[in-house]
């Protein structure tokens, strides 16, 4: 006997502000997706500048979201002992032109750059997170729910480390950047997160 769950998880809204998701109003841009060859835009960020961004040492601010779902594939030969693994995984790194911002006036070429390269960073853990749950264990109980209930429960482990790293992650990658303004660490930082593109696993 055999029967394939679906099971759809969304992280924290994530990063700089570690805004939550909002519902958007029909017609908006809700959700751009992370693409090597198209790069973001000013354009994209259509939010509204917080009141006291003027004091704040960030010009402008991304928001973006990890989202997974994952299809399990759960069995029994007699009925009282069920194995249950994950068959397929789907993760998507994405952000939320609405709840991104620029400062007017800022919206200069390193600025963006600076913005990218978070949403780069983004991209690796999401890459990341991939391998990790795609490895989840495979599980025996005696119920289809007892399975069930456990790959959730690791899959949903697993995420929350991940995405806490990652925003650990972003938060130095501010910081030894200076948001953006200090060149030799931005080019250090540029390195470091293309190679981590090209082999995930390399991140912290």
């Amino acid at each position: 006997m055999m029967k394939s769950f679906r099971r759809t998880s969304m992280t924290l809204g994530l990063l700089l502000c570690l805004l939550t998701s909002l519902v958007f109003a029909e017609g908006e841009l809700a959700h751009v997706a992370w693409s090597q060859s198209s790069p973001i835009h000013w354009g994209l960020f259509q939010g509204t500048v917080p009141a006291d961004a003027i004091n704040r040492k960030e010009a402008a601010a991304i928001h973006m979201t990890i989202r997974w779902q994952a299809s399990y594939s759960v069995s029994s030969v007699n009925g009282a002992t069920w194995t249950g693994q994950v068959a397929s995984i789907t993760v998507t790194s994405t952000m939320e032109p609405s709840q991104s911002w620029v400062v007017p006036g800022k919206a200069l070429p390193a600025v963006l750059s600076h913005e990218q390269l978070h949403f780069d960073l983004n991209e690796v853990y999401r890459r990341k997170l991939e391998c990790l749950l795609l490895e989840t264990s495979t599980y025996t109980g005696t119920s289809q729910q007892a399975i069930v209930d456990r790959l959730n429960g690791a899959l949903q482990q697993t995420g929350t480390a991940v995405l806490q790293k990652l925003s650990d992650m972003q938060t130095v990658y501010d910081s030894q950047t200076s948001h953006g303004t200090s060149d030799p660490e931005q080019s250090r930082w540029q390195g470091l997160i293309n190679s981590w593109l090209i082999n995930p696993t390399y991140a912290p």
